[in-house]
């Protein structure tokens, strides 16, 4: 059963759309619903179409005046020429909140343990996961899903953080900590907390015993009691980042916390204060632990970052959400230009170190936010859409475009699948190590096409497990191929995975069909 099944009526988010044939701006604003609802949210929303010439009732009921009037949950959203941001922003402003604040996804724990027998064998038994490319992805793809993400909405630095405490809990964090330090299980909690903090030290610094590459060198800047800092150098979340006025490593902070608090028995609190984010040389974690007190009920904190933000550039007048937003897109572009250029061997984004990490590293981040929350997948394809449209090599897709002779925009799926294809394996691509050999398959009629993707690092290894995840993994990726596609079809076209190492196969394939319509229903 997939996640769209699981995902009761009842639960789902509902949207009145109220139109009119006179409405000269409603086909746009439909347009826009149509791609939110068959792409990040398709099996999330159900859309009702309200013609106010119709239904002059219901139009009264709601105090509909004139059109066009986008409304979600009885609740006026959204009215006249509306962009596909503003409606999307407002959706993820209702669903991220209940995301935070609920705790009743089981999956978690499992998951978590599965991949972390996976991580452990590839790591310390030195088994490897994809015979063709090895267990390492580049930096720049584990920046750009972390980047993708923190441009969604203001609430997500939140989720990342708990996602990456329940990491540190379940994950192998505290294994690899036993095998870095068997000092880690000294009697006195006091002892031990000191102990935990030197193992944290090295598993953050470029070690040969669990070569993760998560950052290049790591101090313990101070300790006192239950307080403590740990600096960290070249962290694989913020490495060759600039100045956007916040901190950007939340996952991290999150997974600091929760490893210690399965050393230590007790709540921990960790926030980060400095960050290549908000223009320090390194990221610096303030620790505390809340003896005593049950685990996960320390206090998430928030940095205030008002005097750093003030240092950054402002965007003429924009809103403070849209301001951030372009702050995102001129970083994700900054990055990724860095990251190509350290694919090149040009300029590394780490001088005391290769830019590479282990694939486990980009899996359990996407992977603990997966199985948080059923809504958390549309996130991640939410994510990756953005990325597809607005990320970088958009030039090697035009030039592939002018090497076939073909005019944008393309109508024909089969051609535009087959150029994607093209864009997939061409050289660069493949210097990431994101995934090996990609196939394109016919679907049963012109208006859907499938895309098989080899060693894919967002699942690789999810199937080696005795206990079969039955998921797809890959939300990200079918996201990102959405938004890649979105730039030379007509029509945004739908992609979802249909097969995974997550559901016991050794590939990941995708489904790609042409743009969604919703049924005309009345409320």
């Amino acid at each position: 059963m997939t996640e769209d099944e699981t995902l009761q009526e009842t639960e789902r988010i509902r949207l009145l759309f109220f139109t009119s044939p006179t409405c000269f701006a409603c086909p746009d604003v439909k347009r826009v619903i149509e791609n939110i609802a068959g792409t990040s949210m398709k099996g999330m929303l159900h859309v009702s179409t309200i013609d106010v010439s119709v239904e002059q009732e219901i139009a009264a009921k709601y105090g509909i005046l004139s059109v066009p009037v986008v409304m979600m949950n009885e609740e006026r959203i959204a009215e006249g020429l509306i962009t596909e941001d503003v409606i999307r922003e407002k959706l993820w402003s209702q669903i991220l909140p209940n995301i935070i604040s609920r705790d009743k996804d089981t999956r978690r724990k499992e998951s978590m343990m599965i991949l972390t027998k996976n991580t452990i064998s590839s790591i310390i038994s030195q088994e490897i996961v994809r015979k063709n490319l090895g267990d390492y992805v580049h930096i720049s793809v584990y920046q750009q899903v972390m980047m993708s993400l923190l441009q969604l909405d203001p609430l997500i630095p939140q989720l990342l953080y708990q996602s990456g405490r329940e990491l540190g809990i379940f994950g192998a964090a505290p294994y690899y900590l036993t095998v870095l330090n068997p000092k880690v299980g000294a009697v006195k909690p006091e002892e031990r907390f000191q102990e935990v903090l030197l193992a944290l030290a090295q598993l953050y610094s470029h070690t040969n015993v669990v070569p993760l590459y998560h950052a290049t060198h790591c101090d313990v800047a101070k300790i006192e009691g239950y307080t403590a800092t740990l600096r960290i150098y070249e962290l694989a979340n913020s490495a060759g980042a600039i100045n956007i006025g916040e901190p950007l490593c939340h996952f991290t902070a999150g997974e600091i916390a929760g490893t210690i608090e399965a050393m230590i028995g007790s709540a921990t609190g960790v926030v980060e204060t400095k960050c290549k984010g908000l223009g320090d040389d390194y990221c610096e974690f303030d620790i505390e632990v809340y003896l005593g007190k049950e685990i996960g009920k320390a206090p998430y904190k928030v940095l205030d970052v008002s005097a750093q933000a003030k240092q950054v550039q402002f965007l003429g007048d924009l809103p403070a959400e849209e301001h951030r937003r372009q702050l995102f897109y001129e970083f994700i572009h900054e990055t990724t230009q860095n990251g190509y250029n350290s694919l090149l061997m040009k300029e590394a984004l780490r001088p005391n170190d290769i830019d590479y990490v282990h694939i486990s590293s980009l899996q359990q981040q996407i992977m603990s936010l997966k199985f948080r929350d059923k809504f958390c997948g549309a996130l991640l394809y939410s994510a990756g859409r953005e990325l597809g449209v607005i990320g970088p090599g958009k030039r090697l897709i035009y030039d592939l475009l002018a090497s076939e002779n073909a005019e944008l925009p393309i109508e024909s799926l089969k051609q535009a699948t087959h150029i994607m294809q093209k864009y997939l394996t061409h050289p660069t691509n493949y210097l990431s190590r994101q995934h090996s050999f990609v196939e394109v398959f016919d679907g049963e009629d012109e208006d859907e096409m499938f895309v098989r993707i080899h060693e894919c690092a967002y699942a690789s290894g999810a199937n080696l497990s005795e206990t079969n995840l039955n998921e797809v993994l890959c939300d990200f990726q079918a996201g990102y191929l959405a938004g890649r596609l979105a730039l030379v079809l007509k029509d945004p076209p739908i992609v979802s995975e249909t097969k995974c190492h997550g559901t016991g196969h050794n590939f990941c394939e995708f489904r790609i069909e042409k743009g969604y319509s919703f049924d005309e229903t009345e409320d």
